[in-house]
């Protein structure tokens, strides 16, 4: 292969695929035909993808691709072997590998590292010249340590375990961890010029391992002691950048609550196996590390091996064995050197009881698999400071964990396996700054059987304190635990192995559930997978949520025939027909009054007729402005919205043009130039057909609110409930007939993808226009008795046809006053009951709307907390004819909370189904009369309080009136039964105090 040198220029590239400064080679010509200009994938990678030619015969001539400039397979690229022999040097620039200090440094601008020799300073800083003349010296000078003299010399003779004294000058402590003065230990008081020293010395240094706050504060609390030292150690290992560069691992999911498990009392009685890799290849070839601990001690070893083979396994821990002796139990995962039958051979030979984990738990060997967290990232780190081989810093980086003290035992490993602290690096700095040359003689029998003590007494307190911190671990873990469940055929994922990479897990799926083993076992179905089903814990699942997958940029292209787009597919052809045919004008209303008001009799339909007939000017095709209020926008000045044209299909378009056709014709809005611009949206209406909306809601973000009441729904049914004759009227889109301010006209300003337009008039979807409107029905209608309006729907109620009349003109007349218009299409009169704010009222009774509760009873089971709170806010609306709602429905509110998972069970679907069947079976309600006493019945169950409210009719039969139900709260549910009842007679009296 030949090889193309070139000069390099720097030089601005603007094309359609890169802009910018780029350097490029420049050559006499090209090795390709026709080509004058090569991009790069690093450059064009992303914005360029090949399209393969098909040919009818493909091109295989030998003698054309053997040409050094072959038009069959032409290369312009350099290899990787080519290019180590140009250069041998390695960018590690980027990666990992390199320093905070290497990135910045000047003589890495390039980018690149030269090779060194390979030599780690193992304890930096324990050179630099520190006697003990000096050490008192600087003691003398710091001033923090003023205190620890004074303590000194007031405290010369004391034996408490802590206490501070002067030993030939040297400010000292004494210092034990714990009452029994086991671990007791006098540590140097560090001034402040040499703080960072040691500091530096427990965290950074090789034998150190970079490990964490707690673990490097005991390691110089056993040596060492100043003022503030535990903060001094917190911020100095927040503020390593060996540790900020290499990062913490993530955390798993919420797990399930825990199981601890059972504390081992003797040392290697029971050995925890497991194996990391693959890792990056080292010189000498190993690849994979085989780790051991101690159940008991804690006590863990690491032996790096080339392959995870059975038989290089067996040798190892072997070799181990030999050492610390042959254990009882061993425990490994499901690997298959450890489930190989050699392995199998060699254990039962050895007479070692095998336990193996459950799969893809490997909780049940926590210590070990939470020992792996902390040895990566000691690897990690080792690396990316030293730069050296990762097999060549395990014994320093295991020296560091040895003779850090284990959270859980209170103890270090190697105190309980050896009985004594071993010489460490800052124990030799301490007898270097102290000149402690001399050894003290022990006799042999004494240290023989001192050490005994020590280690029955190291391993009592060590399992003592184990016990103690897996009751505290439980109880604290529980508390964030979370109880889940899923249940078969749902979809999960599952969180396995990154193929290629053990060292990495990512969730896969998704799966269904086939069966439910247990509360945290499940059988999983992975099809795609070499085992069709698996076992996995509920620790490795979640929930699975549907939703279009994020495919990769191909440069394969594929093709599907699909049927082409019909606007009637998606429903909205029937509404935008509808809009023009579903409903009469009010002038094809007025041109046969009679069928329209075919139910009345021909008396009352005369005077309904004349009545009509003489406000003609009422029922116009067209809305009418008002001259009562007009609307005001009080954005209180916040600064200008201005938002584009929701994107919409050819059919809802069409409906916008024609909406904006209305508009623009009828002087509802007009051709805008304002700053403010919102968007527009299709709603549809009751009967489907589409209203034409805007989308204020930004604007109604910073609309001063207006606080004008609306009338209460039960007080307005009430009213209406006891009449003989119902006349329900309607406002043609009585929004627009209330005018806008020039101020709120401005900020009314909307955009279709046609049109850019304002509103004379308010339009639907602002935040005050029900207070508006409320307001103009409230002026309009004041002093008219037997007369309600909630929002456009007024009603009028009598109980004598020629009160009913007289109320009606008068009606009539206010709205002419205003200039208001009514849409006969929606009006009702004369009518014996009507339907009424979602119920249905008139002579003397009230009760629920058929199509209300066909809905309610068809509704499936809920799935999700939001399909719930539908159903129970549907059943809600009704719960007045209902008795015991409450307490009925106790199931089904209890699964509201957000802290609890929704788990459907048989006490669950006995309540959704008497629900419904409650709704079914409930009673008319009787209109109340205020003229006559009432009655109250109250009763109390365990969970909730009811009553219901009665009235005599005449024929001295109670009839109820309302319905009241309450859940009680945990609290009260805590009641004696006399309390319930006494509790739930107040509650009636305090729902139903309005009617008396």
């Amino acid at each position: 292969m030949s090889v193309l040198r070139a000069p390099l220029h720097k030089v601005h590239l603007h094309s359609p695929v890169i802009t910018g400064h780029v350097k490029f080679a420049v050559s006499s010509q090209l090795p390709i035909k026709g080509v004058s200009f090569i991009l790069g994938n690093d450059l064009a990678g992303g914005n360029v993808f090949p399209l393969p030619e098909v040919v009818e015969t493909p091109v295989a001539s030998v003698t054309d691709a053997a040409t050094p400039i072959s038009s069959v397979f032409p290369v312009c690229a350099i290899t990787r072997a080519q290019s180590r022999k140009f250069d041998d040097v390695m960018d590690v620039a980027d990666t990992f590998m390199a320093t905070l200090d290497e990135r910045k440094s000047p003589s890495c601008e390039s980018g690149r590292i030269e090779s060194g020799n390979g030599v780690t300073k193992l304890m930096p800083g324990l050179g630099e010249k520190l006697n003990r003349d000096a050490l008192i010296t600087a003691q003398q000078n710091d001033l923090s340590l003023t205190p620890c003299f004074v303590s000194a010399a007031a405290s010369a003779e004391s034996k408490f375990p802590t206490s501070f004294f002067v030993q030939d000058g040297v400010l000292m402590r004494r210092w034990s961890p714990d009452q029994s003065g086991l671990r007791g230990a006098t540590q140097v008081v560090v001034p402040k010029p040499h703080r960072g020293q040691v500091l530096s010395l427990a965290h950074d240094a090789s034998m150190a391992g970079h490990l964490g706050v707690n673990k490097t504060y005991h390691r110089v609390l056993h040596n060492f002691f100043w003022p503030g030292l535990k903060a001094d150690v917190m911020a100095y290992c927040r503020s390593c950048t060996t540790c900020q560069v290499a990062g913490k691992p993530n955390r798993p999911i919420p797990p399930a609550p825990l199981h601890p498990i059972p504390v081992i009392g003797e040392p290697f009685e029971k050995v925890i196996l497991d194996c990391v890799g693959p890792l990056p290849k080292s010189k000498s070839r190993h690849q994979y590390i085989l780790t051991i601990m101690c159940s008991a001690t804690r006590f863990p070893e690491a032996i790096p091996l080339r392959t995870l083979k059975a038989k290089p396994v067996i040798k190892a821990l072997i070799k181990f064995f030999s050492t610390f002796g042959l254990p009882k139990v061993i425990q490994t995962d499901q690997g298959t050197n450890f489930t190989s039958k050699v392995f199998a051979q060699v254990v039962d030979e050895l007479q070692i009881k095998h336990v193996k984990s459950s799969p893809y738990h490997p909780e049940s060997q926590g210590a070990l698999e939470r020992f792996h967290q902390t040895l990566k990232a000691m690897l990690r780190r080792f690396c990316a400071e030293s730069g050296r081989e990762w097999d060549e810093g395990l014994p320093l980086l295991f020296f560091a964990v040895r003779e850090a003290t284990q959270e859980s035992l209170g103890f270090s490993p190697t105190d309980l396996v050896f009985g004594h602290v071993v010489r460490g690096p800052l124990r030799l700095l301490k007898e270097k700054w102290l000149s402690e040359t001399s050894e003290t003689q022990h006799n042999v029998l004494d240290y023989v059987s001192g050490l005994r003590e020590k280690l029955h007494l190291a391993c009592q307190l060590a399992r003592e304190n184990l016990t103690h911190t897996q009751a505290k671990m439980k109880a604290r873990y529980d508390k964030k635990a979370v109880c889940r469940s899923f249940q078969p055929g749902e979809k999960v994922l599952v969180l396995l192995p990154v193929v290629g990479s053990s060292l990495q897990a990512q969730f896969a799926g998704p799966y269904v559930v086939e069966q439910k083993l247990s509360d945290n076992n499940y059988v999983i179905q992975t099809p795609d997978r070499r085992r069709k089903s698996r076992v996995c814990h509920i620790n490795m699942l979640k929930s699975y949520h549907s939703r279009s997958p994020l495919s990769k940029p191909s440069p394969v292209c594929t093709a599907s025939v699909v049927s082409p787009y019909e606007p009637s597919d998606d429903g909205l052809l029937e509404k935008s027909e509808a809009l023009g045919s579903g409903r009469l004008k009010n002038s094809e209303i007025l041109n046969d009054l009679d069928t329209y008001l075919a139910h009345l009799s021909e008396p009352d339909r005369a005077d309904i007729t004349d009545l009509i007939e003489n406000n003609l000017s009422l029922f116009s095709d067209h809305p009418r402005q008002t001259a009562v209020l007009c609307h005001n926008i009080d954005v209180e000045g916040h600064k200008l919205i201005k938002q584009h044209a929701y994107r919409v299909n050819p059919v809802k378009r069409a409906i916008m043009q024609k909406e904006v056709d209305y508009l623009l014709e009828h002087c509802l809005a007009i051709p805008s130039a304002s700053a403010w611009s919102l968007p527009c949206v299709l709603v549809p209406k009751s009967d489907n057909t589409p209203r034409f909306c805007n989308d204020y809601r930004k604007v109604n973000t910073v609309t001063k609110p207006d606080s004008f009441p609306l009338p209460r729904m039960e007080d307005c049914i009430d009213r209406v409930g006891s009449a003989a004759f119902v006349t329900k009227l309607d406002l043609l889109k009585g929004y627009w007939q209330v005018p806008l301010t020039p101020r709120a006209s401005e900020i009314s300003a909307f955009v279709t993808p046609d049109h850019f337009l304002q509103y004379t008039v308010m339009p639907f979807g602002l935040r005050n226009a029900p207070a508006t409107f409320q307001r103009l029905m409230a002026k309009v209608l004041v002093g008219v008795n037997n007369c309600d309006a909630y929002l456009d729907d007024v009603v009028i109620y009598s109980s004598t046809w020629s009160d009913h009349l007289q109320t009606l003109s008068l009606v009539f007349s206010c709205f002419q006053k205003s200039s208001l218009t009514l849409n006969l299409a929606k009006c009702e009169f004369g009518r014996a009951t009507v339907t009424y704010l979602g119920k249905q009222v008139g002579q003397g009774q009230v009760w629920p709307v058929t199509a209300k509760i066909q809905a309610i009873v068809e509704f499936p089971v809920p799935q999700m907390r939001r399909a719930l709170r539908r159903f129970l806010g549907m059943c809600g609306y009704y719960r007045g004819f209902c008795k015991n709602f409450a307490t009925v429905v106790v199931p089904l509110t209890d699964l509201i909370s957000p802290v609890k998972h929704i788990v459907w069970t048989p006490v669950c679907q006995t309540a959704f189904e008497s629900a419904k069947a409650l709704l079914c079976s409930s009673p008319v309600l009787t209109a109340p009369n205020f003229t006559c006493p009432f009655k109250l019945e109250v009763d109390a169950s365990a969970s909730g309080a009811g009553a219901v409210l009665m009235q005599e009719d005449h024929h001295g039969v109670d009839r109820p009136i309302c319905y009241f139900s309450k859940k009680f709260n945990k609290h009260q549910m805590n009641y004696s039964t006399i309390e319930k009842e006494a509790l739930a007679l107040l509650l009636a009296l305090q729902h139903f105090e309005h009617f008396v």
